[in-house]
């Protein structure tokens, strides 16, 4: 069968580590481990100007067309840039199916007319209020219209999420398909071993949607306990030198924490297994998320996970089971769940033990290739699918 794959896609195998670029990645290994002939269809911003370009790589089963849209084009007029030309891309491509996700890749398809299955990895609505900058609220408006867009017009939707659902289910009448978002194997490859007893890792590019000034706060209710002194936080993934990322570096300053804090910069999927590995516990502290797949490969690498109950962490951590869950925006609560973890390490590698069964049985990308082949292979087969 021959699967179109709309989604942003990384260039490396090992990068980057997280986001819906890693599920890109995933998905494709996993649909063609299934026996997919798979195309991957994306868009890149490029140095100059003019008409957007299709460039193509690889070959049978794994071929990448990349639509290059000039980077003199900002980035909210790329969105709508994208689809028209992502479109003519599919024309020339002629799947059978496509998988797409992010809102422009899901108008691109239904535009094409291929029967197409569009995957929400993000509320657009919800982290437009998750954000108080309005660089960052002009950027995701354009996201937010063509979501609704989208809404109205798509057939089949991949939830990732039963939050997805309750999110889009008044917005749409779409039928909703349930399938869990797939994470990279080298989470499950790496070796047990000992976390450093007194680590916490925090994973993501830092923006107020991650919301790590509440985890900074808890962290100073922590090293004021005794036993808690010498706890350390690290954090993986980009920090701007900038706005949020100098907001970041004058509150750990402000709070005494500069010797607690430790930037490791953005890593690549193999050395953030390692971090996972080497930290007594994941923390997610984000004010909106959908799906989270840094709780998932956390879990994967035997690691407890403590998260805050927002969009559909509940679905992924068990509380009490895999980790525990506590309110958005709560230092003390977040400070208290850490330490109870910390405290009782047989607990906790109990819960790392009890995540890594649930990613088994969820997670692995094979396993999410696979289902994504059956509802593609039925929407093909489907006629009345067909939106041309």
């Amino acid at each position: 069968m021959r699967v179109a794959l709309l989604c942003h896609y990384p260039d490396d195998e090992t990068a980057p580590a997280g986001g819906v670029w890693a599920v890109g990645r995933n998905l494709a290994a996993g649909l063609t481990a299934a026996g997919a002939e798979v195309h991957v269809v994306r868009y890149v911003a490029v140095a100059g100007s003019g008409p957007a370009r299709l460039a193509t790589t690889g070959c049978p089963p794994l071929t990448v067309h990349t639509v290059e849209i000039p980077r003199s084009r900002r980035y909210p007029v790329r969105r709508l840039a994208a689809v028209p030309a992502l479109a003519a891309a599919l024309a020339e491509i002629r799947p059978d199916a496509v998988t797409a996700h992010e809102s422009e890749y899901g108008l691109a398809a239904l535009r094409s007319g291929f029967p197409t299955a569009v995957t929400i990895h993000g509320i657009p609505r919800r982290e437009f209020w998750a954000f108080r900058t309005l660089r960052n609220r002009l950027d995701l408006a354009v996201t937010v219209w063509q979501d609704e867009l989208l809404a109205r017009r798509v057939r089949h939707i991949v939830a990732i999420a039963d939050y997805v659902v309750a999110q889009y289910r008044g917005r749409t009448k779409a039928q909703f398909h349930r399938i869990d978002v797939p994470i990279g194997d080298v989470f499950f490859a790496a070796p047990e071993r000992s976390p450093d007893p007194r680590t916490l890792l925090l994973v993501g590019g830092m923006n107020e949607r991650k919301d790590p000034m509440t985890l900074l706060a808890a962290l100073r209710l922590l090293v004021g306990e005794p036993d808690l002194a010498d706890l350390e936080l690290r954090i993986a993934g980009r920090v701007s030198e900038t706005g949020f990322g100098a907001r970041l570096r004058r509150t750990i300053a402000d709070y005494g924490l500069a010797e607690r804090v430790c930037f490791l910069g953005s890593l690549d999927q193999p050395a953030l297994a390692q971090a996972y590995a080497a930290s007594a516990l994941t923390v997610l502290s984000s004010r909106q998320e959908t799906s989270p797949a840094v709780l998932m490969e956390a879990m994967a690498a035997r690691r407890p996970v403590v998260a805050t109950d927002v969009g559909g962490v509940r679905e992924i951590v068990e509380h009490g089971g895999s980790g525990l869950v506590v309110p958005p925006g709560d230092p003390p609560a977040l400070a208290a769940a850490i330490a109870e973890v910390l405290r009782r390490p047989d607990s906790g590698a109990a819960m790392g033990q009890r995540g890594r069964a649930l990613a088994e049985a969820r997670y692995r990308r094979a396993r999410v290739g696979r289902q994504y082949l059956e509802l593609l292979q039925r929407l093909a087969e489907s006629q009345d699918d067909r939106t041309f």
